[in-house]
């Protein structure tokens, strides 16, 4: 996921983000006994906690949780840049490609892993694929990118990346891509058999092609709803780029939706959670991090988002049935020919971001 911003689109549109993109969960009027209540702030995507965690931590440690949404990395990196590293927030929850460079820019504050005890439960596996996040973030969840689409609408069999950029008619103005360079034009060149990571001219040329192909099927570039509302639910999307846990979310919604990882492979994705440098509450942050990785605490996290844990004291406490499912945990096969997106240098990033932006402008 994008790490570099794209200003000109970020100076334009920043009203609009903040008052369309980033969204606060609002509280009603406190009760008595908790109008001492601590507030500790969490900066993530839509739909990507668990309430009942959070409704428990809240009732353990008299605290009121506020959540600050954003719906894709690259908005959330112009929001960062907005407040001065993140003022007003103290946790923070996203990629790790992100997170590199809020190292650079000194947004995340370092970790005392005495103040996690439970950091011992992460599998330093997942760790260890990111070495320099290591001093300042705890790995979350981990997880592909795939297609989500409706059954009863497609035909056709899906199992390619190509079914999604090279649709077929009755997919015109059905598709929803998300807004996100790195996820869209890096599967669009592994689509093409490419690194999803590329940067020379002759195979991003070959990529915006394909994406210029598939423009008019898409209705617009943004990420699905999860809700009951979402349009893939009621029928007036039938085709989707999303996350696999969201994915399967969907699809208990609907079992008309069906998910699937394609043949190609994907970009295999580690988010983690952090402790923004600009926190007040940074002790309250350190609790909040060490409760959520306590063994059933993970596993509930994992089993209500569909996403697979890299914390390992969860295995026991997941039903066999979510640890047999390969749209969570895929198979071998899958993962080999799978991705982790790199860090660029500015100017490579510019180069991609380019490409991206004349697709969808």
């Amino acid at each position: 996921m994008p790490a570099f911003t794209q200003f000109v689109r970020f100076f334009s549109l920043l009203p609009l983000l903040l008052l369309s993109n980033i969204s606060v969960a609002q509280e009603s009027t406190p009760s008595p006994q908790k109008e001492s209540a601590k507030i500790l702030t969490l900066y993530n995507w839509s739909e990507y906690f668990d309430e009942k965690i959070i409704t428990s931590f809240e009732a353990k440690y008299n605290v009121s949780i506020h959540q600050v949404f954003y719906e894709t990395d690259e908005l959330k990196d112009e929001y960062l840049i907005s407040t001065n590293g993140g003022e007003g927030l103290d946790i923070i929850i996203g990629s790790d490609v992100s997170f590199k460079t809020y190292i650079k820019r000194n947004w995340l504050a370092s970790i005392d892993n005495k103040k996690i005890p439970n950091l011992k439960n992460i599998d330093t596996r997942w760790r260890d694929t990111s070495p320099t996040l290591i001093p300042y973030s705890v790995p979350y969840l981990w997880g592909t990118v795939g297609i989500a689409y409706r059954k009863d609408k497609v035909l056709s069999p899906v199992s390619s990346w190509l079914d999604l950029f090279r649709p077929t008619a009755e997919l015109k103005n059905k598709i929803i891509m998300i807004d996100d360079s790195r996820d869209t034009l890096g599967l669009a060149l592994k689509a093409l058999g490419y690194s999803t990571n590329s940067t020379t001219p002759f195979e991003l040329g070959s990529a915006e092609k394909l994406l210029r192909n598939q423009r008019p099927f898409v209705s617009k570039y943004s990420y699905i709803n999860l809700s009951e509302k979402s349009s893939l639910v009621t029928g007036d999307t039938w085709m989707t780029m999303v996350y696999n846990g969201d994915g399967l979310s969907l699809k208990d919604i609907n079992p008309n939706i069906e998910f699937i990882v394609p043949k190609e492979g994907t970009n295999l994705w580690v988010d983690h959670i952090a402790i923004l440098e600009k926190s007040k509450n940074k002790k309250l942050a350190y609790t909040f991090i060490n409760y959520i990785n306590t063994p059933k605490n993970a596993a509930q996290l994992a089993s209500a988002l569909n996403f697979a844990s890299p914390n390992s004291s969860a295995t026991p406490h997941l039903e066999k049935s979510f640890l047999n499912n390969t749209a969570i945990y895929p198979e071998i096969t899958i993962l080999d020919k799978s991705e982790a997106f790199a860090e660029f240098t500015p100017r490579k990033q510019k180069k991609r971001n380019e490409v991206y932006m004349r697709v969808i402008e």
